[in-house]
């Protein structure tokens, strides 16, 4: 039994023919500056906070994917052991509870809050580096520079991955034992 698909969905097909076709060039914008301008000075400032952190969303949910696809490797025996024994029985709830046990302490020992986050950073900072970001992706034409002439809420230029995010991610507290 396979956890992952065995095949690549059409989307991501269609996807990856878009990204392999060049990306106009950043001189050509459809807008002069000055008409650029104008129309961001009439725009809505909560619309603009809400498409950039609606954009920041989608890069959190494409970057929290790839860790849960890193997280499925690194437990890949304990899951085949679990679908290996689920697969062809009707009642599976005693005859693979130790499994199971065993498939969740394999993801509770990996995936810590400390994991997490720095694999977040990590992330982040290598798809912003290398331009798969949503935010900044050359081969599509959406540069950072680009977006921040439209939208006030975009950093044209970032170094550090925490100014990449608009909502700060709040810090976990851990419970003590019986709370």
């Amino acid at each position: 039994m396979f956890v992952d698909p065995p095949f690549k969905w059409k989307k991501e097909e269609a996807e990856r023919m878009k990204e392999q076709t060049p990306a106009p060039a950043p001189a050509e914008l459809p807008l002069d500056k000055e008409e650029i301008d104008a129309r961001r000075n009439h725009r809505n400032a909560y619309m603009e906070a809400r498409e950039a952190v609606e954009l920041e969303q989608k890069e959190l949910k494409a970057v929290h994917e790839q860790i849960g696809k890193e997280i499925r490797e690194m437990c890949r025996p304990e899951i085949d052991e679990y679908v290996d024994c689920c697969v062809g029985r009707v009642f599976t709830l005693l005859q693979c509870k130790p499994y199971a046990f065993r498939l969740r302490r394999c993801i509770a020992k990996v995936e810590t809050p400390e994991f997490v986050s720095r694999r977040t950073k990590e992330l982040l900072a290598e798809r912003e580096a290398n331009g798969e970001s949503i935010l900044n992706n050359a081969t599509k034409g959406t540069t950072r520079e680009r977006r921040a002439m439209y939208n006030r809420a975009i950093l044209s230029n970032v170094e550090d991955t925490e100014d990449m995010l608009i909502k700060k991610p709040e810090p976990q507290l851990r419970k003590a034992p019986g709370q």
